[in-house]
């Protein structure tokens, strides 16, 4: 198995070094994280140094990495990780937990993580780095933008496109044919019934739009 390590080693690091040990096809290194006050990650999962250290692990021959920091609150660095591990050679393979289903012929871009037991259907598209957490459901004909987040739970119904850096919340729904522009926020739970524009955000547990 090629080597591969973590970039953060919090709550989502553990989920997806379960997928990954699950999966059986990359053993996991180590863990690198902004600040190095542990020594073990989940799982045991030895921390190999910081952010200054990636250079030297490339260089000492792991070519494979994954960006394991959650999105909530932290879009911006997932996507400043993700262009500096590409400047210095990374690959980010897509990580997907063997429970998930992709129908035939599904696009996922590098960096992409589909969690447990979440759901890829026919001619859905999803981008670089996206998160389609436990239990999301990305519909038949999705494009989901570079970047995205669909939560645990949360669904998108047939033909939804949504832009770069979106956050679909916890058990939120966006009805069919929905436009969320880039870097808009639907909350936990809400139900979303018309385009958002780009950074539009909208919270209210039981509201709809």
């Amino acid at each position: 198995m090629e080597p591969i390590i973590l970039i953060g080693g919090g709550g989502h690091a553990g989920s997806v070094a379960d997928s990954i040990i699950q999966s059986g096809r990359y053993e996991i290194a180590g863990f690198v994280d902004r600040e190095s006050g542990r020594e073990r990650g989940p799982f045991g999962i030895p921390l190999l140094g910081t952010d200054r250290d990636l250079e030297a692990l490339f260089a000492s021959g792991i070519r494979n990495a994954a960006v394991t920091v959650g999105y909530l609150g932290k879009g911006d660095l997932r996507e400043r990780l993700y262009a500096r591990l590409k400047w210095i050679g990374f690959r980010l393979p897509v990580i997907r937990d063997p429970s998930s289903v992709l129908a035939e012929g599904v696009c996922a871009g590098e960096g992409t993580y589909i969690g447990k037991r979440a759901v890829v259907n026919t001619n859905a598209r999803v981008g670089r780095m996206c998160i389609i957490n436990t239990g999301a459901i990305v519909e038949h004909d999705n494009q989901a933008g570079d970047f995205t987040h669909v939560a645990v739970g949360a669904v998108l119904c047939g033909a939804v496109r949504t832009g770069k850096g979106v956050l679909i919340g916890a058990n939120a729904v966006v009805l069919q044919g929905v436009c969320i522009g880039d870097y808009a926020v639907a909350g936990a739970g809400v139900t979303v019934r018309r385009d958002l524009l780009p950074g539009e955000t909208y919270y209210g547990a039981g509201n709809e739009m």
